[in-house]
């Protein structure tokens, strides 16, 4: 039940695979050969503000809304503003919450810190998201800020997951859906961390209330793969697909890594140029896919161009 926390016979650690060379790293967010934090130089456009002890990133005017939910570096890692902004441009009013408590102070406060090795480390990210990152602890966050996206105005809106968020997204559209919360979206999903709290993705699929767009990485099973259960054959979209027959979609981008919309490096002396614009392209490519999902579902103005 998502308002108490997970009940374990044993340590969540029971499940972990122990010939892999990462233990966890099938059920922590990230697998091997993802893409590794990001350090970005960028100005944002947005402010912070807070509601009910809760803080978060706001850009954007209107009654059409945005709910942005981070990736494991939390609030302000990667590019994850800069995505905030991207969809505040394209006319949402878009707020991204602080919800992670941070580990080693965090990137922001929030999250990981950049050093942190996050698929080395993998088991100790399954113990958060068995604890303290768990849907539960995140679900009052997300509901202040859903809260504030209200009396700011906004009458229906959208989430845009990235990897963790996809995870906490699914749980919280189990809770708020309808009319209200109109579809979800996310680059390299990480459903699949709800293994490491002993329970069934494709179950959690089967609750969600609304229908979502799905776009998985690289080759399942291969460093920067994400799993197969979310190809339009694999367990978690076929359940969505019961929920919303021909709603939903996925799109799998095996030239890129898990994580590369939030932190694919695109510039540097040691990146060769033809493969930052690669980056690049993918990234722009996924985020117009995004936009016209938003725009088939009714959820942006525009004529959807899937």
């Amino acid at each position: 039940r998502l308002g108490s926390s997970p009940r374990w016979s044993t340590s969540p650690l029971r499940h972990c695979t122990s010939q892999a060379p990462w233990p966890c790293a099938h059920m922590a967010c990230c697998p091997p050969g993802s893409a590794p934090y990001l350090a970005l130089d960028y100005a944002c456009l947005g402010s912070v503000e807070l509601a009910d002890d809760v803080q978060y990133y706001h850009v954007g005017t209107g009654s059409v809304g945005l709910l942005v939910l981070p990736d494991v570096f939390g609030w302000n890692g990667g590019r994850t503003r800069a995505l905030a902004d991207e969809f505040a441009k394209r006319g949402l009013n878009v707020f991204l919450p602080k919800m992670l408590p941070p580990v080693e102070g965090g990137t922001d406060d929030d999250g990981l810190p950049p050093s942190f090795d996050n698929v080395r480390r993998s088991s100790e990210i399954v113990a958060l998201l068995a604890g303290a990152w768990g849907a539960a602890h995140a679900m009052p966050k997300l509901q202040a800020t859903v809260a504030a996206m209200r009396a700011a105005g906004v009458r229906k809106f959208g989430i845009f997951g990235l990897c963790y968020g996809a995870w906490v997204g699914f749980h919280l559209s189990s809770i708020v859906g309808g009319d209200e919360l109109v579809c979800g979206a996310s680059p390299h999903p990480s459903v699949h961390a709800e293994l490491a709290v002993g329970g069934d993705p494709a179950a959690l699929a089967a609750k969600c209330g609304c229908p979502w767009a799905l776009y998985p990485c690289g080759v399942p099973g291969r460093p920067g793969g994400d799993p197969g259960m979310y190809d339009a054959d694999g367990a978690v979209f076929m359940k969505l697909e019961e929920r919303f027959p021909g709603q939903n979609r996925t799109r799998r981008i095996t030239a890129m890594a898990h994580g590369f919309v939030s932190r694919g490096v695109i510039a540097g002396s040691q990146l060769a140029e033809d493969k930052a614009e690669q980056i690049k392209a993918a990234i722009r490519d996924c985020i117009d896919d995004v936009a016209a999902y938003f725009q088939a579902q009714g959820l942006m103005p525009g004529e959807s161009k899937l």
